[in-house]
């Protein structure tokens, strides 16, 4: 398995961990111009046109009809999903948030994943200014929560429609 960037949270009667990957998709915008305006190496790459292929790399029947590009998100050991969201705004992305906005304003989107991995009790709260930041740079939060029984989830912070492009 890939190293993935997690956090865990153990403060009060919150148990949990959970891991971020961030992912654009854009019916004309180049997954190349992606990488340059986030200023990051993607792990992921689907350009639309080309033949659509399983997670594991086989060919499947048709074709990507948009761009597709995802990175693994880092985050800092001990934090949680809202000390992670602000951070990601303030710290990953600031650089980012016109072009952010440009590929929701136009047809695509980009989303934040968090995956939450937990066996007994989880409570955040995300407060509105980090939602307002992340709403103004056109960038909408998907969470999926996890029991102790979901090993398939546990190996990828990758959502899991992700793999199977439109």
């Amino acid at each position: 398995m890939p190293a993935r960037y997690e956090s865990r949270v153990t403060e009060g009667n919150n148990d949990y961990r959970f891991v971020a990957s961030l992912h654009a998709r854009h019916p004309s915008v180049d997954p190349d111009e992606i990488t340059a305006a986030l200023k990051q190496e993607p792990r992921t790459i689907r350009r639309r046109g080309e033949r659509r292929r399983s997670p594991d790399g086989a060919l499947l029947t048709g074709y990507y009809d948009d761009n597709y590009w995802s990175i693994d998100l880092k985050i800092v050991a001990g934090h949680d999903v809202s000390e992670f969201l602000h951070n990601l705004i303030y710290a990953q992305m600031p650089h980012a948030t016109e072009f952010t906005r440009r590929i929701d304003d136009t047809g695509g989107s980009v989303s934040v994943f968090i995956g939450v991995f937990a066996d007994g009790f989880c409570d955040f709260e995300i407060p509105a200014a980090t939602l307002r930041l992340l709403g103004e740079a056109g960038v909408s939060v998907r969470l999926d929560y996890y029991g102790a029984d979901n090993d398939r989830a546990r190996e990828s912070a990758e959502p899991p429609d992700a793999a199977d492009s439109r």
